[in-house]
């Protein structure tokens, strides 16, 4: 998808132009890029407050036609991850996850490496996870990966030790194999058969 040169570039710009149009209940504002509700840089009212470091965010416009299978209400969106503090926008994406993981290789490009721990559960486990990662990664917004086995498959926003997102790691599923119910006949059973 193209973006006309006159709109605004960056997740803080296109979220500012986005909130008269909310406001103004005469005009449709679903096909304006904003930030995605929840995400770092959301806000109702008051343009968002650019951050001096890059910290990555997620854009989102409902798409222009409706996809095969959808009606006028139903009108998925795309999405983009952006960054707070410049106008960097990634390509558009149908999944907000992999906007997530656009905006993190652009903010965080060394994410992919870093080891996934296991859900928050014990006592230690930020000591944990301040050890197995860079120094200041945390301070830095950097994301914290975690190893989800249960519903939530999701990349959550804000739920980092240091406020950065919590990437989801979801292990792969075991391959199933078929029981070999026959049984082999020995060396011995073959022989005398033949």
């Amino acid at each position: 998808m193209t973006t006309p040169s006159d709109e605004p570039r960056g997740a803080v710009a296109r979220h500012t132009a986005y909130l008269p149009q909310f406001w103004d209940k005469t005009k449709d504002s679903r096909p304006i890029w904003r930030i995605s509700w929840g995400h770092p840089g959301f806000t109702h009212r008051t343009p968002p407050e650019p951050t001096t470091d890059h910290r990555p965010t997620v854009i989102k416009r409902r798409w222009d036609q409706p996809a095969p299978g959808h009606s006028d209400e139903t009108w998925p969106y795309l999405h983009r991850g952006a960054c707070l503090a410049c106008t960097w926008e990634g390509p558009d994406r149908r999944r907000e996850k992999e906007a997530v993981e656009d905006a993190h290789d652009h903010t965080h490009p060394q994410w992919r490496t870093l080891p996934p721990l296991p859900e928050r559960r014990a006592r230690h486990w930020l000591t944990h996870a301040t050890r197995l990662y860079p120094a200041n990664w945390f301070d830095n917004g950097g994301p914290i990966r975690t190893i989800r086995t249960g519903i939530e498959k999701r990349h959550l926003p804000g739920a980092a030790p240091g406020g950065g997102y919590d990437l989801a790691v979801v292990p792969q599923k075991r391959e199933r194999r078929a029981a070999i119910v026959e049984t082999l006949p020995l060396d011995g059973e073959q022989r005398e058969a033949a």
